[in-house]
């Protein structure tokens, strides 16, 4: 995988919504492990989820570019005046980045969301702080363009610390170089660099000393240790979650699909006592036409005797008399 196709994976992945970092990174790790790039590989895989605040940040940068590079822009022209020396530059300026970022911030702040997740007052101030902190640094400001923050940032007197108060790693994230190696980071001495040698050629080395455990090492030994931990807790965590909304979704085509059926079933149950009134009407109908029907067969048989009787008597009267 090229740099510019790892670059291009990264910026994917900060782009996605919070709840899907664990997932999209440990997929994105595999994929770029499987094209044969096994340092990338482990470097995305080892990338900490970004907290609320850094991902507003994250996106604010994708959203407004040029607002937060003209941010940026104003760092570099506060540090030439600094060597100027030049006051009334140096106070101009400073004015212009309090209205830039009161202005950017002023915008998330209206529209009370970043990227369709709503965004809480303690995340706009946190934006605010890493926007001050972009200007100030510029590491800060080139990490802060690159939308790939995993903590907020603020400036304090002696220099960029992320949100636990801890000095921040603010060198643009270079992922590999064009010859695929990574890069060591501003200000990393490589192994051996700036120690006291004394020894010219063919100087004996001196007798290594017993190394004595260092207490920083083990420190950012365990700290590594317990973030992977949690970074796998968070991909268990989060699998789990879309299992949960999968469920979730099926109980609710479900549900839905009962309550159709339940309001049919209701629909059906007054269609039904409807019908049993109009049953019991026509039946005390029908038992009012059979009174009727027995009324008029017997006027009828009687007429009918009647009839009998009076065309008996008209025969017995037709007859002569003797």
């Amino acid at each position: 995988m090229t740099k510019a196709d790892l670059n291009a994976a990264l910026d994917e992945l900060y782009a996605l919504p919070l709840e899907q970092f664990v997932v999209a990174r440990t997929a994105a790790s595999k994929r770029i492990k499987a094209s044969g790039d096994a340092v990338g590989a482990e470097r995305v895989g080892r990338l900490p989820k970004p907290t609320v605040a850094a991902w507003v940040v994250n996106q604010v940068a994708r959203e407004h570019p040029d607002e937060v590079a003209a941010l940026v822009a104003i760092g570099d022209e506060l540090r030439d005046a600094t060597e100027d020396r030049d006051r009334g530059r140096l106070t101009a300026l400073d004015r212009l980045r309090r209205e830039r970022v009161e202005a950017l911030v002023g915008t998330v702040r209206k529209a009370g969301e970043v990227a369709g997740r709503a965004v809480s007052s303690s995340a706009v101030d946190r934006l605010a702080e890493t926007l001050t902190a972009a200007v100030m640094d510029p590491d800060a400001g080139a990490v802060v363009q690159a939308g790939r923050l995993s903590q907020a940032l603020q400036h304090v007197g002696f220099g960029i610390v992320d949100e636990g108060g801890e000095p921040a790693d603010v060198v643009t994230l270079h992922v590999v170089g064009d010859d695929g190696r990574e890069r060591p980071r501003k200000g990393r001495r490589s192994a051996g660099e700036g120690k006291a040698g004394g020894g010219g050629k063919g100087a004996e080395a001196e007798p290594a000393e017993a190394e004595e455990p260092d207490p920083l090492a083990e420190a950012e030994r365990a700290v590594e240790e317990t973030a992977a931990e949690v970074d796998r807790l968070e991909a268990a965590r989060d699998e789990a979650d879309a299992l949960a909304r999968e469920a979730s979704d099926a109980v609710g085509q479900v549900e839905d699909e009962l309550g159709r059926i339940e309001d049919e079933l209701a629909r059906l149950a007054d269609e039904r006592d409807e019908a049993r009134t109009r049953l019991e009407a026509a039946r005390a109908a029908q038992d009012e036409a059979r009174a009727e029907l027995g009324s008029a067969d017997d006027a009828l048989e009687a007429a009918e005797e009647r009839a009998a009787e009076a065309r008996k008597a008209r025969r017995a009267a037709r007859r002569p008399r003797p």
